[in-house]
């Protein structure tokens, strides 16, 4: 997984005439929260920007007042007019306790199908898993190169290699359906049948 460092401070006024203030000042209220700790912090706007703008999970190391804590951002309200973050939620990361987190899936290779006109569907983006951070990849590769026409890769399919899949292991991550004009070879043609015939 992806690491990030963030510098913030203490938050002495938790009241909203505080926030207000730290909004004012290009400030975001926080709090982290898990291991028994409960800590409203402060963090510069512009430090948020390569978290929440993207679809990469990062373990970030929150330094506040000088104490460094490893954290995952869970949820970040935003100004319905300006769009910037007015509040955060970190959860502290405990050594060797899993962790819950949605990762990105990355396809790689050129799918067989596809190449023969099929069409690619990637019914979803991520996937939730849990694990330990030091077993948590940036992201999920899946190879589609062997996909063919009338195929497609489930949740269950996938290997743990220490991560627990939290979705459904029937969800479909991606599939190749057939297209107009779309051709298949002799060998996609008999997987095509075999599938419907045990399908039926």
């Amino acid at each position: 997984m992806k690491t990030i460092s963030i510098t913030g401070s203490v938050r002495e006024n938790l009241g909203k005439t505080g926030a207000k203030e730290a909004r004012n000042n290009d400030q975001v209220p926080c709090v982290m929260y898990g291991g028994g700790k409960q800590i409203h912090f402060t963090v510069d706007q512009k430090s948020f920007d390569k978290i929440i703008y993207t679809a990469d999970v990062y373990n970030v190391i929150l330094n506040i007042d000088g104490t460094e804590y490893s954290s995952l951002l869970k949820d970040a309200q935003f100004h319905p007019v300006t769009d910037k973050p007015v509040h955060a939620d970190f959860l502290y990361l405990e050594d060797g306790k899993p962790v819950t987190v949605s990762l990105p899936i990355a396809l790689t290779g050129s799918s067989a199908g596809v190449k023969n006109g099929g069409k690619l569907r990637t019914p979803m983006r991520k996937l939730k898993v849990k694990g330990e951070l030091s077993n948590m990849p940036e992201n999920i590769e899946i190879d589609i190169t062997t996909l063919r026409i009338g195929q497609s890769i489930k949740v269950g399919s996938l290997p743990t290699e220490g991560l627990e899949y939290l979705d459904p292991a029937s969800n479909v991550i991606v599939a190749v359906k057939t297209a107009r004009g779309a051709v298949q070879d002799d060998e996609e043609e008999e997987e095509a049948a075999a599938e419907a015939e045990a399908e039926a």
